[in-house]
């Protein structure tokens, strides 16, 4: 019988090899504490959807004809406290409690979504507050980030890991299914206000079951300095090609389109597509599907041992869908193009995720993340001003596949130099 090849995924925290099980379900829902937490973030997640939807309905009803710059700047404001924050939010994760550290984010995250609600309601709403009330919305998720990822690992342990990233992964992208189609409908009905009251709700849940688990940490916490804990977590990335290319996989599409590609989707659909609201909310709808169907694929999936090909083919797949898109104008095949960005996007994360957790050691794996958040969060800064002037120079479909193409042929250089991603690992 031949020597067994071992993937990141098979391999425990304390880097025991374990057999992978020939059918992988949905493990993951097994643990009662995760069940729970995956149920009230997905109404979270959902909440989030419909605020995404109408807060973009609602800068291009402000800004007019400077919408694109204005879509553009709206992901920069809530990314750049990424790029400042996420290393120190993988301080935090190593060193607090992952539940408190949780509770803390969401409270602000919910202090943001009452204060966009009030002044949309109270009729004083400008871009600049959408844009301010975006900071803090950012802020709560770079300090937060890193401690839901190994909170998530503590609930589930090594073995449930895939299962739990790839379904937390679901959770958020189903609230593209559900969370556009409702706020497409709160929108009509009722206004904007009124749908980001709703989504300042669905934080509740979330909330009092954070206040009443207990989980226990998978590891000591580390009482190492700041700033020598940072720098031990850098160091760990930098010392593993294999890991610091996966980081680079995701961040190149996070650079060049990231969440404003997201934004634009308005704009394809009143534009290019010339559809409404509910048109434009179905387009989300889309890349939900795609990524429902991705979570199956990695809940059954026979084979757990995806190499860094298939996740770098994955990420090009989703290149490839956007590149088509961008000149799509039938509404048919542009909603099938976002059901393979949908389900392309989960596949990469999640596997690139579940092999960057189980290849850090318990006492860094906080940093660990922290250095994936900065990568693959923090550097989403830089995709609203690129994108958005690039789409006020040469119009939104140029502006969305020429960066779809620089994506690609960066994908394709990161291939030819790093060879552990060709390693069937």
């Amino acid at each position: 019988m031949g020597e067994r090849n071992v993937d990141a995924l098979d391999v425990t925290a304390a880097g025991e090899v374990t057999v992978a099980p020939r059918s992988v379900r949905f493990e993951a829902l097994a643990v009662p504490t995760f069940r729970w937490y995956w149920i009230t973030s997905w109404i979270s997640s959902t909440g989030d959807g419909m605020e995404n939807v109408i807060r973009n309905v609602l800068v291009v009803q402000l800004a007019g004809a400077t919408a694109p710059f204005w879509l553009g700047m709206m992901v920069f404001a809530h990314w750049v406290p990424f790029t400042f924050f996420s290393l120190y939010g993988g301080v935090l994760a190593d060193r607090y409690d992952n539940r408190k550290v949780q509770i803390v984010a969401q409270l602000l995250l919910m202090t943001a979504a009452i204060a966009i609600a009030v002044v949309t309601i109270g009729g004083v709403v400008t871009t600049w507050w959408l844009f301010g009330l975006l900071l803090l919305h950012g802020f709560a998720g770079a300090i937060g980030g890193p401690a839901q990822q190994t909170l998530i690992h503590s609930m589930v342990g090594p073995s449930k890991l895939l299962s739990a990233v790839s379904l937390n992964s679901t959770a958020r992208q189903f609230s593209s299914v559900i969370g556009p189609a409702v706020a497409g409908f709160v929108v009509l009905a009722f206004g904007p206000g009124w749908g980001f009251l709703v989504n300042a709700l669905t934080f509740v849940p979330l909330l009092v079951f954070l206040a009443v688990i207990r989980v226990k940490a998978l590891g000591a916490r580390s009482t190492t300095p700041i700033g020598a804990a940072l720098r031990d977590g850098l160091r760990f990335v930098r010392g593993r090609p294999f890991i610091a290319a996966l980081i680079g996989v995701e961040m190149l599409g996070v650079i060049f389109l990231g969440h404003t590609f997201n934004s634009f989707l308005v704009l394809f659909a009143y534009d290019v597509l010339h559809v409404d609201v509910l048109g434009y909310s179905f387009l989300l709808v889309a890349s939900g599907i795609g990524a429902v169907a991705a979570a199956l694929y990695l809940a059954y999936a026979r084979d757990r041992r995806h190499s860094g090909r298939f996740i770098v083919a994955a990420a090009m797949a989703e290149m490839a869908a956007i590149l088509v898109f961008a000149f799509s104008t039938n509404y048919a095949l542009s909603f099938l193009l976002l059901v393979v960005v949908g389900g392309a996007a989960v596949l990469t994360q999640s596997l690139t995720n579940t092999k960057i957790q189980l290849s850090a050691p318990d006492n860094l794996r906080g940093r660990v993340m922290g250095a994936y958040t900065f990568g693959t969060q923090g550097m989403r800064v830089l995709n609203g001003p690129l994108l958005g002037g690039a789409a006020i120079l040469f119009g939104a479909p140029i502006a969305v596949a020429g960066a779809a193409a620089v994506v690609f042929a960066g994908l394709a250089a990161i291939v030819a130099r790093v060879p552990q991603l060709k390693q069937d690992r």
